[in-house]
């Protein structure tokens, strides 16, 4: 959002938060906005690219996004040890029937195509942490409290899906117990990122 218009926003979470999770504030949007487009191989910024045009900015335009993920439903919960955001987990519950894909960018068909193989999961959206931060196991805290969540909501399984080239983020979603059971060819357009297939992954909880 533009300036300070936003204030306060609703949190969409169903259980509490210890330190050093928390939920997301406005003022956590710029890293937010950084660390979804990082877990998604730079696709975003693809997108929000072509969404500024010419003279627009990309990342006012990912900013932005947070906001209307959370309207939306989606839980957004950050780990924040006193000096600001560090890493992110968005995530959200999937409806009983199959998104439409009408209106859709096309590079975000084939996931969503994935997605809707798998009505009323708890759906993994992102993980991620800034570089400076990898290795001190803040994926793994942020994995059990997606977890807590899909279970508090009542879901009987867990669903993400993620890029064949992220290697280092299936190996955390294998130790998790998530498993593969479809993939997608990626459609890149203007996008040059890695990989070939997005994979669809599934935990039953």
């Amino acid at each position: 959002m533009e300036g300070n218009q936003v204030t306060q926003i609703r949190s969409n979470l169903s259980v509490a938060l210890a330190p050093p999770l928390r939920p997301f504030k406005p003022e956590d949007a710029d890293t937010v906005a950084r660390l979804n487009d990082m877990a998604s191989g730079g696709i975003l910024l693809t997108v929000w690219k072509r969404m500024a045009g010419t003279n627009g900015d990309p990342w006012e335009q990912g900013r932005h996004q947070q906001f209307e993920q959370i309207e939306s439903g989606w839980s957004i919960v950050v780990l924040d040890q006193g000096s600001g955001v560090e890493a992110v987990m968005m995530g959200q519950p999937h409806g009983a029937e199959p998104a439409s894909l009408e209106g859709v960018d096309a590079e975000w068909v084939p996931l969503m195509e994935l997605e809707n193989l798998v009505p009323e999961a708890w759906c993994l959206n992102v993980i991620a942490t800034l570089p400076e931060y990898r290795g001190l196991g803040h994926g793994a805290r942020l994995m059990a409290q997606a977890q807590s969540m899909a279970r508090a909501g009542g879901h009987s399984r867990m669903a993400l899906v993620v890029s064949d080239a992220s290697i280092p983020a299936i190996r955390l979603y294998e130790r998790s117990g998530f498993e593969e059971i479809a993939r997608c060819p990626m459609f890149k357009g203007d996008w040059t990122g890695p990989g070939q297939d997005w994979v669809l992954m599934v935990k039953p909880l």
